[in-house]
């Protein structure tokens, strides 16, 4: 404690003690006045001698009573001095600084009032440093920045007591969030964590009136000029001035990366159980029987009960299980109580009052003191989902005996339709060449004998051995289009189909039509197989078209949800759809040969290569219309 400088005092009477010596002299000097009139009258001296001493006797005490006045006076006025310098003292930095008792009593009161001060702007500045020393905690481990904003939006104060706001400085201050280059995610935590931002975006935050009155939070992120980004969340509440006008904002800013991020964690954790397979209940422990209730219950748990969230969590915990099992629900409760978990395999009941056997698994959640008991309930319906299984295993198991029958009979019939081709190929064509040869030698050695119906006959035979040949060549084209391995790679299906066009024209020079081809369109698979696919399409589109004024054939594509589908068209002769059942089986033909020419088994070739390569072919068409071939390839993900 530092001490006030020595008080120089005067007693309370020296002023009046001061006054009452001058009024003396002056009754003195009156007294005088009087007695030496009367000694001048008497002796006859002369009077102005001794006025002149009287005179000067007066001014003499009249200078005396002034002058212990003025004393009088300069005492008190160094004595306020005193005083005043010590308060200016104590308005310092001098704290715990005290005045000490006053010697003259008038000013006791006063030194009394000044200590009293002292001592209150002590307790003051006290709490103050404390309160400054919270704030700074908090905003050091807390991560907040005291921030101000004027009323257009623009920061103006950024601060935080460790320096740490520096890289918002840097960005921000002089600025607007979307000045800064701030992307806004919403409101609040949560309305980021979920993608609710709502609509307007900044133009929102900047043009609503009602944020010049209210609380404002935001949350936003700022890139920064290193690079990287600062999440912020925003709070902040409108300033006023001394006359009420609206001059901007206050608040903090705070990191809120880890908010977010644990919200999201959050928030897909919660998503994920939600639908997960196997049933899940979140319960609560309570008071009354049966000692739990249920807070939450994910997708699986409702179709296992055939129940909505929202009648599940209404109804009594008692009503989920079998009347048999009823106990079950005072078991789960009472192990709750304890945070022990159990198993045990009950049976419940879905809303149709069906039963079903489970098995439950309780797994307590560590809680904070004090707080409800939580506990994760599992059902799972292993035993009669095992029984189901061992069954449909048992079905699968015959299945694929089936198919392993089917296949080796497939095998079986493969074998033998190579044989049965070998046998076509060798055995048929000799006595067919026989037949052929010795019709054109009976036509060139007797033609001049026969008679036109004669010739009619031998006609006949010659057409029908060719006819023959090609449809035994077509059944062997067949058989290797089934056996061959395919070869897969990129083809160029436009190119194919040009290329086919070319050789179709060339044998027909004359013939005039419009072909329209798709460029670049490729597909996966056989580049041999597929270029036959083509070849038998065009090559019918080629043929019924003949008869029309104007041919026109395109072969385009068009994509769908889950595959290309590719489409050849003309404008031909078309045909019955009631029949189209027939189109791709072997030797059946909706038009006659005398209409036009064929030996029926080139849509069964395309259909074969098309479900060679995972696809499925198909027609539409009209009489007189044309016809639509379309097709799809490794629209399944795998060939045969």
């Amino acid at each position: 404690m530092e001490h006030s400088p020595s008080w120089q005092t005067r007693r309370p009477d020296d002023g009046v003690r001061g006054w009452v010596l001058a009024g003396g002299g002056v009754l003195v000097f009156l007294g005088l006045l009087a007695w030496l009139g009367a000694e001048v009258q008497d002796s006859g001296r002369d009077p102005f001698g001794v006025v002149a001493v009287l005179v000067t006797m007066f001014l003499l005490g009249v200078a005396a009573g002034v002058w212990h006045a003025q004393r009088a006076h300069r005492r008190t006025w160094h004595t306020m001095h005193s005083v005043l310098a010590a308060g200016d003292r104590l308005l310092g930095d001098h704290s715990g600084m005290r005045l000490p008792p006053a010697r003259s009593s008038e000013f006791a009161p006063l030194v009394d009032l000044i200590n009293r001060f002292a001592a209150m702007r002590d307790a003051a500045a006290a709490v103050l440093d404390d309160r400054d020393d919270q704030i700074a905690a908090l905003e050091r481990l807390g991560g907040l920045f005291y921030c101000e904003l004027d009323a257009s939006g623009r920061f103006t104060r950024i601060e935080s007591p460790d320096g740490s706001s520096e890289p918002l400085v840097a960005v921000l201050l002089g600025r607007t969030r979307w000045d800064g280059g701030g992307t806004w995610l919403g409101r609040s935590i949560d309305a980021a964590v979920t993608g609710t931002r709502g609509a307007g975006g900044w133009r929102a935050v900047r043009d609503a009136p009602e944020l010049r009155t209210a609380r404002m939070e935001l949350v936003w992120v700022q890139p920064l000029a290193n690079g990287r980004q600062a999440w912020l969340h925003e709070v902040t509440e409108p300033r006023f001035d001394a006359a009420g006008a609206f001059v901007g904002w206050r608040g903090v800013l705070r990191n809120a990366a880890e908010p977010l991020a644990a919200g999201r964690h959050a928030l897909n954790l919660a998503g994920a159980m939600r639908v997960a397979t196997q049933p899940t209940l979140l319960i609560e422990a309570v008071g009354p029987r049966p000692g739990w209730r249920v807070l939450w219950i994910n997708a699986a748990a409702c179709a296992l009960f055939g129940r909505s969230e929202r009648e599940l969590l209404a109804t009594d915990p008692v009503e989920l299980f079998a009347p048999g099992d009823a106990d079950v629900a005072e078991r789960v409760g009472a192990a709750l109580r304890i945070a022990q978990g159990m198993r045990c395999s009950p049976r419940i009941l879905d809303r149709y009052a069906v039963t079903h056997e489970v098995s439950l698994r309780l797994d307590p959640i560590p809680a904070l003191d004090g707080m409800p008991l939580l506990a994760a309930l599992s059902l799972d319906r292993l035993p009669a989902e095992a029984a189901h299984l061992r069954a449909e295993r048992a079905r699968i198991d015959r299945m694929l005996d089936a198919q392993q029958t089917r296949i080796r009979d497939l095998e079986l019939a493969a074998r033998e339709l190579e044989s049965f081709s070998a046998s076509v190929s060798h055995d048929l064509r000799a006595p067919l060449r026989v037949v052929d040869g010795f019709a054109r030698l009976l036509k060139e050695d007797f033609g001049h004998t026969f008679d036109r119906v004669a010739h009619d006959h031998v006609n006949r035979i010659v057409s029908a051995a060719s006819r023959m040949n090609r449809m035994i060549d077509a059944l062997l084209r067949l058989a290797r289009v089934s056996s061959e391995p395919i070869e897969s790679e990129r083809v160029d299906l436009s190119g194919l189909a040009r290329q086919i066009v070319e050789e179709l024209q060339s044998q027909d020079p004359e013939r005039s039509a419009l072909i329209e081809i798709e460029p670049d369109l490729t597909a996966s698979g056989d580049r041999v197989l597929l270029r036959i696919l083509l070849e038998n399409l065009l090559s019918n589109a080629w043929k019924y078209t003949s008869r029309s004024p104007r041919a026109e054939i395109a072969f385009r594509a068009r994509h769908e949800a889950a595959c290309t589908v590719f489409v050849v068209s003309d404008n031909g002769a078309g045909f019955d759809m009631r029949f189209a059942d027939r189109l791709f089986r072997v030797f059946q033909r909706l038009h006659s040969a005398g209409e036009f020419p064929g030996t029926g088994v080139g849509l069964a070739t395309a259909a074969r290569i098309v479900r060679r390569h995972g696809g499925r072919i198909w027609a539409e068409s009209a009489p007189g219309t044309g016809a639509r071939f379309q097709f799809t390839l490794d629209e399944a993900g795998g060939r045969t």
